[in-house]
């Protein structure tokens, strides 16, 4: 990854063991996929303040660049690359939404 793993422990003290097994995970996307440039993980500890139903959340954010092709002369005009940009993400997050 060209942006160093950050992760972020919230209520908890930050785990040796955890932190490897998130490593060994984010190597898996890597090799899942090439695009993907920086990942935060968040691991927040259940609240002391509920007795029932919780337990550790981890949220994942990732930086995926996915590259024009640089035969694209739409690409040519920031306006044409930012639009064409946003609808990629657009069809990606509709593709998350489906597969959920």
């Amino acid at each position: 990854m060209q942006i160093p793993l950050q992760v972020t422990f919230e209520g908890c003290d930050p785990s040796v063991p955890a932190r490897a097994a998130i490593e060994r995970e984010v190597e898996r996307l890597e090799n899942h996929n090439r695009h993907i440039i920086g990942c935060h993980e968040t691991v927040i500890a259940p609240s002391h303040k509920h007795h029932h139903g919780t337990g550790f959340h981890v949220h994942i954010s990732l930086t995926v660049v996915n590259h024009a092709s640089s035969d694209d002369k739409r690409s040519e005009h920031i306006e044409v690359a930012v639009k064409d940009a946003f609808a990629a993400a657009r069809r990606q997050l509709d593709d998350l939404a489906k597969r959920s």
